[in-house]
């Protein structure tokens, strides 16, 4: 029953994260840009994607499979491996939004120009991207060895 628990919870913590994602690049769409609730925004995701990280290392510890089924698939690692690249990524809109949620703070007319915007959406829509390969190793890591 722990093995069914922490798939479920890891599933569900794995779409709350694209949907975040998913959000956020909606409102780097957005006339107006909400510095504040993109900052939260990202919090929010930055929480999830440790407690993802965090029941994915439960799984491999107490699930069904045990820790010799994840050491030795390739897909397991290339899976981390996605992951850790989508985390790193992360980063470069973190900063932004979080630079902007103060300079909004400091000026509430403040919006930050049209690049910046320009950038952090593309950078979101390659964090984006990268989940179709991870769920792709995991989805293969499950069956593995085929």
């Amino acid at each position: 029953m722990l093995d069914l628990t922490l798939a479920v919870l890891h599933h569900i913590l794995v779409f709350g994260l694209v949907a975040m994602l998913a959000i956020e690049r909606t409102l780097l769409k957005a006339p107006v840009i909400e510095t504040r609730r993109l900052a939260g925004l990202d919090g929010g995701y930055g929480l999830t994607a440790v407690l993802v990280l965090a029941v994915g290392v439960a799984r491999v510890i107490w699930g069904g499979k045990g820790w010799a089924f994840y050491e030795a698939n390739p897909f397991f690692w290339a899976k981390v491996g996605f992951f850790a690249v989508i985390g790193l990524i992360s980063i470069l809109p973190t900063i932004a939004f979080i630079k902007w949620a103060r300079a909004t703070k400091a000026n509430a007319d403040w919006q930050p120009d049209a690049t910046a915007v320009a950038s952090a959406r593309r950078w979101v829509g390659i964090e984006l991207l990268l989940i179709i390969p991870l769920v792709a190793c995991a989805a293969a890591m499950a069956r593995w060895p085929f």
